[in-house]
């Protein structure tokens, strides 16, 4: 028993110290915004689908996310550690008291080549109550 609750500690773990993430950030070309227009979570802007799409954040750097009211700009990097050219799409979800969505902001970098970067912007009108900020990167491959 002591040696199964050890094994799931250890992969919880690994989970949790896998999607850190660094403040470096390359420059690149590529660049797409969506703006959330704010409002209850029925108007947020939804995460595309992508076919054969896996989480990505390792891949995936960025700067400050403020959770103070009002306007925000958080930027940052992918970098496509794949070996093929893969669409990258970045939302970043800023978290009320209760852990609901309160706000949030979506980006999407089309083709970035193997080995390469693209840089990133998500803005959002950020309302009272935000707690913190989360982030969730997702890769496909190109069509």
């Amino acid at each position: 028993m002591i040696r199964h609750a050890v094994a799931v500690a250890a992969v919880l773990v690994s989970a949790v110290t896998s999607s850190g993430c660094s403040h470096d950030t390359p420059e690149s070309s590529h660049d797409d915004v969506h703006v959330d227009p704010g409002g209850d979570a029925a108007h947020l802007p939804p995460i595309p689908d992508m076919d054969g799409a896996e989480g990505a954040v390792a891949d995936a750097t960025f700067d400050d996310c403020a959770t103070t009211p009002g306007p925000h700009v958080v930027r940052g990097t992918v970098e496509n550690s794949a070996d093929e050219a893969m669409t990258y799409v970045v939302a970043v979800s800023w978290i009320d008291r209760e852990a609901d969505v309160a706000q949030r902001g979506v980006a999407e970098m089309v083709d970035v080549p193997a080995g390469d970067s693209a840089d990133f912007t998500v803005t959002a009108d950020v309302p009272d109550g935000v707690t913190s900020c989360t982030y969730y990167v997702l890769r496909a491959p190109t069509d």
